[in-house]
């Protein structure tokens, strides 16, 4: 069955569509920073991906 996720905004539901575990996808988005890229944050610090953003972590996976 398809579940369809209409926006992948968090680790967990990314890490969820892309078959990685949210540890390594934090990882991953953290080597992104390091290189440049900002990610937008949520007021408690967890990731709040927009299309760039996804985009952005596609490119490099």
């Amino acid at each position: 069955m398809l579940e369809v996720i209409p926006h992948p905004n968090c680790v967990n539901k990314l890490s969820g569509l892309l078959g990685l575990e949210p540890t390594k996808l934090v990882k991953l988005c953290n080597f992104i920073e390091s290189r440049g890229y900002c990610f937008r944050k949520s007021y408690d610090g967890n990731y709040d991906f927009n299309d760039t953003d996804v985009a952005v972590i596609l490119s490099l996976y």
